[in-house]
């Protein structure tokens, strides 16, 4: 089942639009654009477009999807000169759309909140510091929650009825998930942090009929308010609870060894990559390493998005220039990084 969910959402985020554009959108103050607010990109989109939203030291306007687009930022920690992220505090999605996909963005908030039919999103490569808010979503499915870091943030399906094919996979999650009733729900590959204390837990409110596989549970309890959940190949450390006959293979009270990890805020400094001497390396269900790291999602927490082209650096060779003359820029890019 789990290879199914991967395969089909992998061909959904594949097939695309015939005859679609890309739009650019930049709020500076000193740069004359098309479009300095992505509402406004959106209204010119059609279905099948592209916006690509350049970081910024100031917020942009939160904004209201309204087509089927794909929205790209920049990445929260990109590895490159001004490395500024695209900051915005809530992108909304409306009812009655498919085929979104959001990444790339350092935001407070993707709200889903009490929306219908929806199906066939993408959220991955995000900083968000609030919450996920699919509270009330109905009728939904296909869902792609992946590589994205979730500081404090709280991915809430409370009282969501009739939704299906959710993953949630490859994220590192300091906050917790809110009610969780998804026929077909994969929680896979993530790793649940809490520098607060033991115990605290993974899932508040009831989550139900869930594979939750490959997970490290750092300091969280990873069983209470779970009902009829399958649990395989996990790691818990520092807590009293044992999974005891919830599923197969999972590791209690045991050290994950992450390369390094600081408590408080997630640093780019931190890697949450396991010592050659883990329990977890190849571990997981699937032969990779149990947490972030382990699949096949291409995971960074740089917020880059994968496989797209990354401009290093960018510097311009002659310091003057005369009339008519040319300007000499040394441009470095790579393709997005991974691990």
């Amino acid at each position: 089942m789990m290879k199914f969910l991967l395969t089909l959402l992998f061909f959904i985020y594949n097939s695309g639009f015939s005859n679609a554009a890309i739009l650019l959108v930049n709020n500076s103050s000193t740069l004359v654009t098309t479009y300095q607010q992505i509402d406004d990109a959106i209204t010119a989109a059609n279905a099948g477009d592209t916006i690509y939203v350049t970081g910024s030291s100031a917020f942009y306007n939160n904004c209201t999807i309204t087509k089927s687009i794909t929205l790209i930022g920049g990445g929260t920690f990109a590895q490159k000169q001004n490395a500024i992220a695209p900051l915005i505090n809530t992108i909304t999605v409306n009812s009655n759309l498919d085929h979104i996909t959001i990444e790339g963005f350092d935001l407070d908030q993707i709200s889903f909140f009490s929306k219908t039919n929806i199906h066939h999103v993408i959220i991955r490569n995000n900083r968000i510091n609030t919450q996920l808010y699919c509270r009330q979503l109905t009728n939904s499915d296909n869902f792609l929650i992946s590589n994205n870091l979730f500081e404090l943030a709280q991915l809430d399906f409370w009282q969501a009825t009739n939704l299906s094919n959710i993953i949630i996979q490859n994220n590192f999650i300091k906050g917790d998930i809110y009610g969780f009733f998804v026929n077909n729900g994969l929680i896979s590959h993530n790793v649940f942090y809490n520098t607060t204390g033991a115990n605290a837990n993974a899932f508040t409110t009831a989550i139900t009929n869930a594979i939750i596989s490959d997970n490290i549970f750092y300091n969280r309890n990873p069983v209470e308010n779970a009902v009829n959940c399958t649990y395989q190949n996990n790691i818990s450390y520092n807590t009293t609870i044992t999974y005891t006959s919830m599923g197969s293979n999972n590791l209690d009270n045991t050290d994950p060894l992450f390369v390094n990890i600081t408590n408080g805020v997630y640093l780019p400094s931190d890697n949450l990559n396991l010592l050659s001497n883990s329990p977890g390396i190849n571990y997981a269900s699937d032969g990779t390493n149990v947490g972030i790291y382990g699949g096949n999602a291409n995971t960074t927490l740089t917020g880059e998005v994968y496989n797209m082209p990354v401009i290093r650096l960018m510097n311009i060779q002659n310091s003057t220039v005369p009339q008519n003359g040319n300007v000499n820029v040394k441009v470095k890019s790579t393709r997005s990084r991974t691990n």
